[in-house]
């Protein structure tokens, strides 16, 4: 949680929740519920002021100092730090990846527990388990399946296949006789000696060519190493790879170093210390390693020398009985009972505890509280410059001197500038930044260049060539152009894609990263721009993305969003409007326009001038993304949303303190906003279906505008279905007060 100064400090996850192992057969049993069992990582690497990418890491090359990533450019790296665990043995067997319930990866048989076990429940005679494996997790997956099974009325018959001829083969000779007695007294069948090579449907194999009927089996084999790293790269290594033994397992040294590079570290399940192959593979040494690592990394960085971790030769074993007992083992002797089930218990709770820093209601409470006040500057297109200051600075401008070539300028304040060329074709053109919203700047490049490219796609153009201009800090300039490089790779992985040509642009210094470009591109072939003026009465309004990147973003680098929020709001942020707009232009869109930095309700007024129209909301149809509401609901809110509350809350009917969140929320990369004819609805929808694209989802209608707040700007009831929005009226500051968010 201290990062050292002048390191940036990168967490690279192919997924964003890790499970906790030891409270698996625990969640079998019942005894927990699958949250209790998570880490997400996110969060935490957040609060330590850690970038993290969403990527599958695919290859480590040691000598380029490069980490090869899935559908993205490889990370650079000074030092690496592995911590990848383990997969199943033997998973390539026929059969076994159709029909088996493998250990591994554990957030997958978290998931897929409750329908295998469901299914059990649902046949008309005793079900057959067989757990393959004898191992602690194998022994211990009996017990809690045949606890669980039980207790949910379901009959059973369970059985553990093996090929060694005892079960915990490592284990001490009192732990032995303890499990072979919780196996007759449970009725558990054991087969020793019996190697099961094939799995199907109702049936697993051994290589003896016996046949064992069951309905459900679960592959709990023992730790294989994992294939990363894995040669992916067609170019030439440089130097030598990353040791490994005959099982395929990383090999280290006592200093957690591989063996070989001074700068890539492994711990876990994934590495076998040279000097110590006696070592298990057993959750408490990973944990124990922790701190000699982060000491390590620590030295190596500052140039001091390195301490050596030693393992302990024994330590308190703890497994899960599945009925409320465990069963602890050390110094070879073994004890039953619900004291030591409560003891695990204990343990892993206090453990979990450490890590699930948004479970915490009264530390979640706080930093919400300190959020709200910080007045930390947000991100992406919630750091543009507010509508009032801006509208009014455009307003003093003077008329600007006459030019036929002109179609729609700075008066328009449209989306775009048009301009005709000589041929007659209509000419689109557009300059949009961001700054950076997150510690990656691949993601901020491939972010900004949909960012300003929607612009064009929200008049029904297209795209066709695009400069950037880029902001980068000092601090990082002296790293040697790979911040530029990265920058400058994500916007090409977007703009290749839409068949967009970088020409070139500008490079500065600036206070943080900040991303724009300009870009220029052809209007609809029949000349037909998609305008934001333009709405009729009794249309209906259509958003193609959901709400909420403001928040998300907001509460992301505070450590207060859940993984999962974020890789929903990036998974938004990525998604072109390219498709959106030649739909929504072939059915007759009326006016159009995306929703960017002023929020729904600022960009929705651009679309009912004159005066005169409004938009009735349906609230209950307003998309959000996930994790959006909660933050809403906490009082976190972006730092742009003051200002656009400030500029549009006076065009605002019937908006409850909720309400206003979505409204006022900054968006980047945003959805289009679009009106068509009520005729056109189900043929849209229709459209965007066979496009394989999300279809958009119709918020209301426009209609003519509706009466407006008292003299004491009392609003209609906070039950009322619809929220009204607009009047046609220009831009005013609101006499009103912000509201204070809630706590």
């Amino acid at each position: 949680m201290e990062p050292p100064s002048g390191t940036r400090l990168v967490v690279v996850l192919d997924r964003p929740v890790a499970v906790y192992s030891g409270m698996v057969p625990g969640l079998v049993a019942g005894d927990y519920d699958a949250r209790e069992l998570e880490i997400d990582v996110v969060p935490l690497a957040r609060r330590a002021g850690a970038a993290v990418l969403l990527a599958a890491a695919l290859d480590l090359d040691p000598g380029r100092g490069e980490l090869a990533l899935e559908g993205r450019p490889p990370l650079r790296f000074d030092v690496a730090s592995l911590d990848v665990g383990s997969t199943i043995r033997d998973l390539d067997r026929p059969g076994v990846a159709e029909h088996a319930l493998a250990t591994r990866p554990i957030a997958a048989f978290a998931q897929a527990l409750a329908g295998r076990t469901a299914a059990l429940a649902a046949l008309a005679r005793p079900a057959r388990v067989l757990v393959v494996g004898a191992g602690a997790a194998g022994c211990e997956l009996a017990f809690t399946l045949e606890a669980r099974l039980r207790r949910d009325g379901t009959p059973a018959r369970i059985a553990i296949a093996t090929s060694e001829a005892v079960l915990l083969a490592g284990a001490s000779p009192a732990v032995r006789r303890a499990i072979v007695r919780e196996t007759a007294a449970r009725g558990v069948e054991v087969r020793t000696q019996t190697r099961i090579v094939r799995v199907e449907r109702d049936a697993a194999f051994s290589a003896a060519g016996e046949r064992l009927e069951a309905d459900l089996v679960v592959w709990a084999t023992g730790a294989a190493a994992h294939d990363f790293p894995r040669r992916v790269t067609t170019e030439p290594e440089v130097g030598p790879r990353l040791a490994r033994d005959r099982e395929g397992f990383l090999e280290i040294r006592d200093t957690l170093q591989t063996v070989g590079f001074e700068n890539v570290f492994a711990v876990g399940d994934c590495a076998r210390l040279v000097a110590h192959p006696w070592v298990p593979r057993a959750g408490v040494y990973a944990v124990r390693q922790g701190p000699v690592l982060d000491r390590n990394l620590r030295a190596l960085l500052a140039g001091r020398p390195l301490a050596r971790y030693r393992p302990q030769r024994d330590f308190l074993s703890l497994l899960n009985l599945g009925d409320g007992r465990a069963l602890g083992a050390k110094w070879g002797l073994a004890l039953t009972g619900r004291p030591v089930f409560r003891l695990k218990d204990r343990i892993d709770r206090a453990f979990m505890a450490r890590f699930q820093v948004l479970e915490d209601e009264a530390a979640q409470a706080a930093a919400f509280e300190a959020a709200a006040r910080d007045g930390m500057p947000c991100g992406g297109c919630a750091a543009k410059l507010p509508a009032l200051p801006l509208a009014a600075a455009l307003a003093r401008l003077p008329v600007a001197p006459p030019d036929d070539s002109v179609v729609a300028g700075v008066a328009e304040r449209d989306d775009v500038a048009v301009t005709r060329a000589a041929d007659g074709r209509l000419v689109l053109h557009n300059i949009d930044a961001i700054r950076a919203f997150c510690d990656d700047p691949w993601l901020v490049g491939r972010v900004a260049a949909i960012n300003a490219t929607n612009d064009l796609y929200a008049k029904g153009g297209r795209p066709r060539h695009a400069q950037a201009l880029i902001g980068l800090p000092e601090r990082e300039i002296a790293r040697g152009g790979t911040l530029l490089e990265e920058v400058l790779l994500g916007i090409r992985e977007t703009l290749d894609a839409l068949g967009v040509s970088l020409l070139g642009g500008h490079t500065m210094t600036s206070d943080v990263l900040s991303v724009g470009l300009a870009v220029t591109g052809d209007g609809p072939p029949d000349g037909r721009l998609l305008r934001q003026a333009g709405a009729r009465p009794g249309d209906t309004l259509w958003l193609t993305k959901p709400l909420g990147t403001g928040v998300v973003l907001a509460a992301d680098p505070r450590g207060l969003a859940r993984g999962a929020w974020v890789a929903a709001a990036h998974a938004s942020l990525l998604r072109p409007q390219a498709v959106a707009s030649r739909i929504a232009l072939a059915h007759g869109a009326s006016a159009a326009t995306d929703v960017t930095g002023f929020g729904l309700a600022g960009h929705l007024l651009n679309l009912l001038r004159p005066a005169g129209l409004a938009a009735q909301l349906e609230r209950e149809a307003i998309p959000l993304l996930p994790g959006a509401r909660a933050l809403f609901e906490q009082g976190l809110r972006s730092s742009a949303h003051g200002a656009n509350r400030e500029a549009f809350l006076a065009h605002v009917v019937g908006a409850t303190p909720l309400d206003e969140a979505w409204l006022f929320d900054p968006q980047t990369a945003g959805g289009l906003l679009f009106t068509v004819s009520p005729d056109a609805a189900a043929p849209l929808v229709r459209a965007f279906e066979e496009a394989g694209e999300p279809p958009p989802v119709r918020i209301g209608r426009v209609g003519p505008a509706g009466p407006a707040p008292d003299a004491a700007g009392a609003r209609p009831s906070a039950r009322a279905p619809v929220i009204e929005v607009g009047d046609g009226a220009p831009l005013e500051p609101t006499a009103s007060k912000p509201t204070p968010p809630r706590r």
